[in-house]
């Protein structure tokens, strides 16, 4: 075989494994993923804490989800990393700036060279959008500034904006839709992923303190939820944080880096009716309503309700074995 025959040879074995490296997104029921495992919850001493900085989880071949060590910042927020045949999207970046104690694009970059080594693919265009604008969703987008074949999509960006107005982002037959939810925090927003069947909340919808700072606005974020979830199929919601406890309508103290007995990041479609029943019976006035699986707050401060576990025990679940 001479040199010609051998490049034309190694050039359809390079297409052929390119095409079978494609994935196709399309499909009738949701991609299955692993939830069977334990979240890191941090420690009573943070300087005595050894769990890694930043803990990641394969929920699936495509979808990563990783969360900050409540050691090192008392958020903990959880963070997302979902792959398409040509980009990576990365939702949020955490609450510490720092890569000595945050070292959240070299995790990143691990993730993503495994990846596509085990899939035989180049390591794919990065986006890095947060899904809010509160500090500890943004607060490590600088590591990211640097890095090559990189695009930010800041809160207030040209190119955030872009995306929300087109209400879906495709990353290369994977496409997600975009909606704005703002309520909590004016830049939020929320994916949903038609693949794997996730809704995507970030800081709007999670379990734990949910502080309403525009209610109207918030009102119609749950009710365009709802209505998703009425019309599109839905296996779980996955926001940006865990404040409250396995206990119905118990939280852990605001500001803790301790938190045992979590309740799970995962909550269930039906709960964003709920929510939305339960802000239409706030109405706009000043209130707490504490339900099992999060807390309404309207009027008030987050630090109107600093307590939580272990400080803070309502009756009902004192019991000789909550500390």
């Amino acid at each position: 075989m001479n040199a010609r025959n051998i490049l034309i040879l190694f050039l359809i074995m390079a297409a052929a494994t390119q095409l079978l490296a494609q994935e196709d997104f399309s499909r009738e029921l949701a991609a299955p993923g692993n939830l069977r495992f334990t979240w890191i919850h941090g420690s009573i001493s943070a300087k005595a804490n050894t769990d890694v900085r930043i803990q990641v989880h394969r929920y699936n071949e495509h979808t990563y989800i990783l969360r900050q060590n409540p050691a090192i910042h008392w958020e903990a927020p959880f963070m997302y990393l979902l792959m398409g045949n040509q980009q990576a999207l990365l939702l949020d970046a955490g609450a510490t700036e720092e890569e000595e104690f945050f070292p959240l694009s070299d995790v990143i970059d691990g993730i993503l060279q495994s990846w596509a080594h085990a899939h035989r693919v180049e390591i794919p265009d990065l986006i890095v959008m947060p899904l809010g604008s509160d500090q500890s969703q943004t607060a490590a987008l600088d590591q990211f500034a640097e890095r090559l074949e990189t695009k930010i999509f800041a809160p207030g960006s040209e190119a955030r904006a872009n995306v929300i107005a087109d209400q879906q982002l495709d990353l290369g037959g994977r496409a997600l839709s975009v909606m704005p939810t703002p309520g909590l925090n004016d830049s939020a927003i929320t994916i949903y992923d038609p693949w794997s069947d996730l809704l995507l909340t970030g800081n709007t919808f999670y379990p734990g303190r949910l502080v309403i700072r525009d209610f109207d606005a918030y009102r119609e974020s749950l009710q365009r939820l709802v209505q998703l979830a009425q019309e599109e199929p839905i296996s779980h919601i996955f926001g940006g944080r865990i404040e409250m406890t396995n206990r119905p309508g118990l939280d852990h103290r605001l500001r803790s880096n301790y938190r045992p007995g979590e309740h799970s990041l995962q909550l269930e479609p039906g709960l964003l009716e709920t929510a939305l029943q339960a802000v239409n019976l706030i109405n706009g006035e000043t209130d707490i309503r504490i339900l099992d699986d999060f807390i309404l707050m309207n009027g008030v401060g987050r630090g109107a309700r600093d307590w939580g576990f272990p400080v803070y025990i309502p009756e009902e679940f004192a019991t000789a074995n909550t500390r």
